[in-house]
């Protein structure tokens, strides 16, 4: 489910990017500040955004 890049921290992108009318990720749940500035992240921050993200999503898989 999500795809890892050169740290050692993965990134909730499952590649299918649409931002909603609050800037907010459809497919990975991540601000678009958090998308752009993912590079620049900490492992803590990075973590803590990967929780917050998989939180939701469990969320969304709920409500259906």
């Amino acid at each position: 489910m999500f795809v890892g890049n050169n740290n050692r921290v993965i990134t909730p992108c499952i590649g299918q990017c649409h931002l909603d009318i609050s800037n907010v990720c459809t497919g990975c749940y991540r601000t678009s500040s958090e998308i752009t500035t993912w590079i620049d992240k900490s492992e803590d921050e990075k973590i803590a955004i990967v929780i917050r993200c998989k939180k939701h999503i469990e969320a969304k898989r709920s409500e259906n």
